[in-house]
């Protein structure tokens, strides 16, 4: 027997849509009740938690949830007489579906549930996260067998956490081992997270389950003969003894998930064969329809056995592309978060101090940010004004010396006189006073006379300021 507490919590979106057998309890969206927590305690041989999922616009998909409510009742009685073995072994069948699935006993713990949801556990001092394992080799439904599936050891003391990794990660290591180090205060300790998520970006709510161990009942272990002869509470069987456990990952060097090689690789072949299933079928101008791929290759399996053994045995690695499509950027996004996390807790004891903090930090870069824009843009726009004023200089000291035919001392009698790059051209030269001397070098046309300077330089000056008289 184990003795434990079963706690759920069901967001409100998730209390509109998820169903949940909860030991010898149906709660959530086709029960009565109303609330968002429940808890079930008690001496079991076998704690169950299954969940379904149910749209509650489909009356087909109501009754098939009530049908789901029904079987999973007599499931659970048949759990505490035959025990998780025999049950797994032959108990659950394709009529047995669900979306998450939660079995415990004092031997070991199976936890199905979707790849959006973690599994935790607080043990002693410390969190971990729990990495999803080989599924067992038992008569499971389809639903079932789609869900990450998880398997340990339970201990007494020990503490269960599935929630949304996504929520873990808003929060330091440290914190959540202070808070979970007492279970019986977790809606309390759950509602100041949420509290505290939501500042940061995160839905107000979100759903999770809880397992709190208080005692295995250690009275009936005997040896292993006489374990085997049924006279033990435990199940020793060789099922449980060929299940691979799951490793484990302390929160502290990071909340990450990782999937056995064997497992990837299954789901990378399984995901090859349902692409190559979806494949469109071509159909000839004779109008008869072509074999497919995967028609050629049962043909050939059964011509050549030995070969298909041989690709059983070693599955084709996937190519590029496959690779690409199944990558996956929550490495990425997980340290961006932590990232965020960290820069907006930098004051420990305060955390509007450590908002205003952040915010002084992020206007800051947005100011050093347009500093260096406009400095780049200001730098390129007064290069751009020299290299235009030296091209029209040029221009205009470029003056072919051929075209001179001859050169008349003029001494400017016009109080002020302006000599201009080209007839009729707002850049200034140079600016004459009465008196200076400046050398004509052409006739006059248009109005316009060219001059040359005594320092070289050469420009346009209006005939009727060089020559007022005339």
């Amino acid at each position: 027997m184990i003795r434990s507490t079963l706690t759920a919590h069901l967001a409100e979106r998730d209390r509109k849509e998820l169903t949940l057998q909860l030991n010898d309890r149906d709660i959530g969206l086709l029960a009565t009740h109303r609330q968002q927590h429940y808890v079930a305690s008690g001496n079991r041989r076998v704690q169950l938690i299954a969940g379904i999922l149910t749209d509650k616009d489909d009356p087909s998909a109501i009754h098939n949830t009530r049908v789901q409510l029904r079987q999973w009742q007599l499931a659970f009685r048949n759990l505490q007489i035959q025990g998780l073995s025999r049950f797994m072994e032959e108990g659950i069948d394709d009529g047995l579906e669900a979306d998450f699935l939660f079995l415990m006993t004092a031997e070991i713990v199976f936890v199905f549930c979707r790849r959006d949801l973690g599994v935790y556990l607080h043990r002693g001092e410390r969190i971990y996260r729990q990495q999803p394992t080989l599924p067992p080799h038992a008569n499971l439904s389809e639903s079932i067998r789609k869900l990450d599936f998880y398997a340990f050891r339970p201990r007494e003391n020990d503490n269960f956490l599935i929630i949304d990794p996504e929520f873990i990660e808003l929060f330091m290591a440290e914190e959540l081992e202070d808070l979970f180090g007492d279970m019986r205060q977790l809606n309390v300790s759950m509602a100041e997270l949420s509290s505290i998520a939501s500042q940061s970006g995160y839905s107000d709510d979100t759903t999770w389950f809880s397992v709190h161990v208080q005692r295995i009942d250690a009275g009936q272990i005997g040896s292993y003969k006489t374990a085997t002869l049924g006279n033990s509470q435990y199940d020793h069987s060789d099922f449980l003894q060929s299940i691979r456990r799951s490793k484990v990952v302390p929160l502290r060097d990071g909340n990450v998930r990782i999937l056995p090689p064997e497992l990837e690789m299954q789901r990378q072949v399984r995901y090859l064969e349902e692409s190559q299933a979806k494949a469109p079928k071509f159909v000839s101008s004779f109008g008869y329809e072509k074999p497919s791929l995967q028609n050629k290759k049962a043909n050939n399996n059964r011509q050549y056995p030995s070969a298909a053994r041989t690709q059983e045995e070693n599955p084709p690695e996937p190519k590029v592309i496959d690779r690409i499509k199944m990558w996956n950027a929550g490495g990425i996004k997980s340290y961006l978060k932590k990232f965020l996390y960290k820069i907006t807790h930098l004051f420990e004891h305060s955390r509007s101090l450590s908002i205003l903090t952040f915010l002084a930090i992020v206007l800051l870069v947005l100011l050093l940010l347009v500093w260096g824009i406009t400095s780049i843009g200001s730098a390129k726009s007064n290069k751009g004004e020299l290299t235009s004023t030296e091209s029209t200089l040029a221009q205009s000291s470029a003056i072919d010396p051929d075209e001179t035919i001859f050169e008349i001392e003029v001494e400017v009698r016009a109080n002020s006189l302006q000599v201009m790059t080209s007839p009729g051209a707002t850049d200034l030269v140079a600016t004459l006073q009465r008196g200076d001397r400046v050398f004509q070098t052409s006739q006059a046309e248009e109005g316009w006379v060219r001059v040359r300077l005594p320092d070289g330089r050469q420009g346009y000056v209006l005939v009727q300021l060089l020559f007022p008289e005339e």
